[in-house]
């Protein structure tokens, strides 16, 4: 039962002490479910104590225990209801077939090259690749504001609507790398915001109420643009997409300016939303961040000058390769490296500037590697398996 694996998570999260997971759950619970407004009353009030406890001393962080355990067991004891019907029109939100894009001004014409693709709901997908080959331009099409030259879009989710970008656009959500300026408060936009999306009345302030304190927003609400940081102006950018659930949310380099605590808990976000049980979302996002995305991603598209270089399963990527590859570094050289490796083993060494990368046999696993190395005395402080990582695709700067 979908609710009974709900229940587990926050148990888990519980057990492990990690209470900023186990509050933003129990807000995703009181979202996806029906439940009595004295709980829905309680999970925001613990919710709201833990983050002011972090805010003034994040080491007193389990002084919210006792209440945490009191909401975990009202959640476990009773069935509850979703509290919206997620459309089972189809899970395809976004459909390309060989969908093509070309710009001829500029002294560097670009092409993007034939793509077909998905967007499903309860799915993540990566895109990634070097700089200026086309990620933002398959998001800017992808969100309508560019045009296809060929190929076609279809929409299935959105049934009657199913060619019409008006609509579809309706229930699109579109966050650009570099977010535009807003006017006001915090509160009076994600007000406006919901407004203009039908959310109105009580509904409009609980739902608000929702999103600031699930994104840890709460206390910037009657703050304006220049009070706060860049990287709250994204999550305040998410904020304001996710109010009026659309069905697919289309980020550009999200990750840009978040630090790397804040970059894990965006992600872990990003998957907790996308999988919603009233509501999924079908979500696509670029970033640099590769290791991250592909920690979270369901697809991965990789575009290189425009062309689509791997675009499937991020599971099945390598999954047939004929070496392993992985990415080392330490306090030593590449000749100590090369020496501390067997002749026998076929390893072939580069040197990708802040480490190595060591390909050989598929035979030899990542144990063995790490085996070896330590043997030789060579100090390691950085080691990765990209043996299924579309990091090995791209290329060296020359």
């Amino acid at each position: 039962m979908i609710q009974n694996k709900f229940t587990q998570q926050l148990e888990d999260s519980f057990k492990s002490k990690d209470y900023s997971l186990f509050t933003r759950r129990c807000l995703d619970f009181t979202n996806d479910y029906v439940l009595p407004s004295e709980l829905v009353n309680q999970v925001f009030e613990l919710r709201k104590n833990y983050l002011s406890i972090i805010d003034i001393n994040p080491t007193q962080q389990e002084l919210v225990a006792n209440e945490a355990a009191v909401v975990l067991e009202k959640l476990k004891s009773q069935d509850f209801s979703l509290s919206n019907s997620p459309e089972k029109i189809s899970d395809c939100v976004f459909k390309a077939t060989d969908i093509t894009k070309q710009f001829h001004s500029g002294r560097s014409p670009f092409k993007l090259h034939p793509i077909s693709f998905e967007l499903k709901a309860g799915e993540i997908t990566g895109v990634v690749g070097e700089n200026g080959n086309g990620k933002t331009t398959l998001l800017r099409i992808i969100s309508g504001q560019l045009s296809t030259d060929t190929g076609t879009i279809e929409f299935p989710a959105l049934g009657a609507f199913s060619y019409n970008w008006y609509q579809a656009k309706n229930k699109f959500a579109f966050i650009p790398q570099r977010i535009p300026k807003w006017h006001g408060t915090l509160l009076e936009n994600l007000l406006f915001f919901a407004s203009i999306h039908g959310i109105t009345g009580e509904q409009n302030l609980k739902q608000i109420d929702y999103i600031l304190f699930r994104l840890g927003l709460d206390k910037f609400r009657d703050l304006t643009w220049s009070q706060i940081s860049s990287g709250y102006r994204m999550r305040f950018e998410l904020a304001k997409m996710l109010l009026w659930r659309p069905h697919l949310l289309i980020l550009d380099e999200p990750l840009a300016n978040l630090d790397i605590n804040a970059q894990q808990l965006f992600l872990q976000d990003l998957r907790f939303f996308a999988q919603s049980q009233s509501n999924p979302l079908a979500i696509i996002l670029s970033s640099q961040q590769l290791h991250e995305i592909e920690r979270i991603a369901d697809n991965i598209i990789f575009i290189r000058q425009g062309k689509t270089i791997y675009n499937g399963k991020q599971i099945d990527f390598g999954i047939n390769r004929a070496v392993n590859n992985f990415e080392v570094a330490g306090t030593f050289s590449l000749q100590e490296l090369q020496n501390c490796l067997p002749e026998t083993g076929g390893y072939k060494i580069e040197d990708a500037g802040t480490a190595f990368i060591i390909s050989c046999s598929v035979d030899v696993k990542w144990f063995d590697v790490l085996s070896t190395i330590q043997k030789c005395g060579l100090e390691l402080n950085y080691y990765r398996d990209i043996s299924q990582s579309t990091r090995q695709l791209f290329h060296k700067d020359i």
